[in-house]
């Protein structure tokens, strides 16, 4: 067995790092949906593989928060699911489980592979530096620094896991 411990060093990334592909519950059929940024990253295209549906949102890069910010329905919806919604479409997220009274979620697999990394690690290390307090590992709600919760979310993250295995988006 080995005693050293699982270091988490990683305090550089952030949310909208993981938000250029994210797996939604598409408004139409309930299955599988992606919402991605397309190249100029100022509009987002959601696609469903299952139905069809589609939809292009856009918004300008002099915008610094994403267009259902204004609308009135969006913030229902993100309180509703807790946070488990998509940052451009408000749709809800494909990888959401309750977990240790809250809901756990991820954008999409690399999304949940970060968190999988933070939540094993019974050793973690801020990176020094300027500006560091803008990662995503700093701002986790409380619930899932808490060692007492580890065996929770480690079950909820093998449950998303598994959910997201036999889907790929090419």
């Amino acid at each position: 067995m080995d005693s050293q411990p699982k270091r988490f060093r990683d305090y550089a990334a952030a949310l909208s790092d993981f938000e250029r592909e994210v797996w939604v519950q598409c408004p139409q059929c309930q299955q599988t949906a992606l919402s991605r940024g397309l190249e100029q990253a100022t509009s987002w295209r959601l696609t469903c593989t299952h139905c069809a549906y589609s939809k292009t949102a856009s918004r300008r890069a002099s915008q610094r928060k994403p267009m259902p910010w204004w609308r009135t329905d969006w913030w229902g919806e993100y309180r509703q699911r807790a946070g488990a919604v998509d940052p451009l479409f408000g749709l809800p997220l494909w990888l959401q489980t309750p977990c240790c009274g809250h809901v756990l979620w991820a954008y999409n697999p690399d999304h949940l592979d970060f968190l999988e990394t933070y939540i094993t690690a019974t050793l973690r290390e801020r990176q020094g530096g300027k500006g560091n307090h803008h990662g995503i590992a700093v701002r986790l709600p409380p619930w899932m620094k808490l060692a007492k919760h580890r065996p929770g979310l480690i079950k909820a993250v093998q449950k998303l896991r598994a959910r997201s295995q036999p889907l790929r988006f090419s």
